[in-house]
């Protein structure tokens, strides 16, 4: 009886308003891959079980945040970062190879993508660091000092090279300057280190497909069979969908293997296609219901850490979904990251889903205060 009773007060401090969105991204994902694994030549659900197996473990650990004094995580910011880096070093030295990106871990048939935990080290980092004075973010050693940390962590991830994970850790450190007020001079720096990094990453770093697709992105029909395949055929795809769709399972475009990564890079690309205009109406919907709700969670916390770390969650979310959905439309060049909630990817599903369950912890504060 008191289990129960415990279990129903738990339950009436879940905030629906953030996780309806979630759970309905998270189903529409499953479908998709669902769809995508059993109607092929030769079906295989393995994708589908392998995320579901993902979407359970994510959201066992975001219930536990509930419990989770979310103030003991700020007691040593240095941690963060020096995990985040060893990350990124350990996965250059011993991480497996997959389509030209040095980045994923492979344990017994499973693959780990660390960027997407080391996202979570500097949102909780950058929270660390400037939370106990808002004045240390107009202080030059205290700036140069972040920033020069996450120069460091973007740099290993551009080595992988990964240039869609770098633009979010980029945006996530930026989100945290602009809130803070860093000053004009600093910002103007930090944007002439960026175009330095960017032309020597052009220059030495990154690999030719890379360079194709940021240069072929604005007109993908001048190499329709060659660097702009990818954006053509998920324009199609969409653009065959209509407004309800060919159907679960009909889509020649993600179904006949036109369109490639059908199951993470370009799902919204496969769902706009087989559900329609309404579908994908619906995802851009669920995402800026759960932004709404962080920035709630951020206007009415008192507490200077919380609002630092649902700024870096908020950021996570609204950077990630802009990119990846900008690539699947065609107005921003192909980066090769998940959506969010919908794509396959276990660690970005585990990463996603921890991050919202720290934010769902803030905001059942900020709601009692």
């Amino acid at each position: 009886m008191r289990l129960v009773l415990k279990l129903r007060r738990t339950l009436s401090t879940v905030d629906w308003w953030l996780w309806g969105p979630v759970f309905f991204l998270i189903v529409l994902g499953l479908v998709m891959q669902y769809s995508l694994g059993v109607n092929q030549d030769l079906p295989s659900l393995a994708q589908f079980y392998k995320q579901l197996t993902f979407v359970v473990i994510g959201l066992l650990i975001a219930a536990a945040l509930i419990f989770l004094d979310y103030r003991s995580l700020k007691a040593h910011p240095a941690m963060y970062f020096g995990i985040a880096a060893l990350l990124l070093v350990l996965v250059l030295l011993f991480g497996t190879t997959i389509k030209g990106t040095t980045g994923w871990f492979v344990f017994a048939g499973i693959s780990v993508q660390p960027v997407e935990f080391v996202k979570i080290c500097l949102i909780l980092f950058m929270a660390s660091y400037f939370e106990k004075s808002r004045t240390i973010s107009r202080t030059p050693r205290y700036l140069f000092a972040a920033g020069g940390s996450v120069a460091i962590l973007v740099a290993l991830v551009i080595l992988q090279p990964d240039l869609g994970s770098a633009i979010i850790l980029f945006a996530i450190w930026l989100s945290f300057m602009l809130m803070l007020r860093a000053p004009a001079w600093f910002l103007s720096l930090v944007i002439v280190a960026v175009i330095g990094m960017f032309a020597v990453g052009w220059l030495f770093v990154f690999q030719d497909y890379q360079r194709d697709r940021l240069s072929t992105f604005i007109h993908p029909e001048l190499d329709p069979l060659g660097a702009g395949y990818n954006v053509t055929q998920s324009i199609t795809a969409i653009g065959s969908g209509g407004i309800w769709g060919r159907g679960l399972g009909l889509g020649t475009q993600s179904q006949l293997h036109f369109l490639p990564e059908v199951n993470s890079d370009f799902i919204f690309a496969s769902i706009a296609e087989e559900l329609g205009y309404i579908a994908a109406i619906l995802i851009i919907a669920a995402i800026t219901l759960i932004l709404l709700r962080l920035w709630s969670y951020m206007r009415f916390s008192k507490n200077t850490y919380a609002i630092l770390l649902i700024l870096g969650i908020f950021t996570y979310v609204l950077t990630q979904s802009l990119l990846t959905i900008g690539m699947n439309i065609g107005i921003l060049p192909v980066t090769g990251l998940p959506l969010p909630l919908v794509s396959a990817g276990g660690s970005s599903m585990l990463a996603t889903l921890t991050l919202l369950g720290l934010a769902h912890r803030i905001g059942i504060e900020s709601r009692r205060t």
